[in-house]
């Protein structure tokens, strides 16, 4: 089920694997939408990816009851993506902001937050334990566009590569 304004779009989706899919392709179209530039969009996909990914693995582990759906926000506001994906699921200790977790090599796994913190301008976590969590992450779509121009310029001034 989805939900669309012209500056927000919402779904809902079963607390799947195969429905992280729907998850990217759903916030692509929304920022190709919003004109951010494809490796901008590449990034915000990867992020979500992970973040689905995440509650997939870990929100409802153990339990019997049935599974609420994933929710998964999509906004621009102030020349900026958001993307805010909530569960119900068991919480957990969210690393405070600003701060990305260290890699642990020897562990499968582990990378989602690491990579969300990395990918994106700004991410917020508010998790309870037996509330749920609340994933707020933002791109900057000017700063997006700025960056890929820049890139574009640069390859441009290097000249063909023979």
């Amino acid at each position: 089920m989805a939900e669309i304004s012209d500056d927000v779009i919402e779904i809902r989706v079963p607390c799947k694997p195969e429905y992280v899919r729907t998850v990217r392709r759903t916030i692509a179209e929304f920022a190709t939408f919003i004109d951010m530039p494809r490796s901008a969009i590449e990034e915000v996909e990867i992020a979500a990816s992970e973040a689905v990914a995440n509650i997939v693995r870990h929100a409802y582990a153990n339990t019997q009851c049935p599974v609420p759906p994933v929710r998964v926000k999509c906004f621009r506001s102030d020349g900026s993506l958001t993307v805010e994906i909530t569960d119900k699921g068991k919480g957990f200790a969210a690393p405070p902001p600003g701060v990305v977790p260290e890699i642990d090599i020897n562990r499968e796994g582990g990378m989602g937050i690491v990579l969300m913190k990395l990918l994106m301008d700004r991410v917020n976590y508010v998790s309870r334990p037996s509330g749920g969590t609340r994933i707020r992450m933002t791109k900057s779509a000017r700063q997006s566009v700025r960056n890929a121009t820049r890139m574009r310029t640069a390859r441009l001034r290097k000249g063909p590569m023979v």
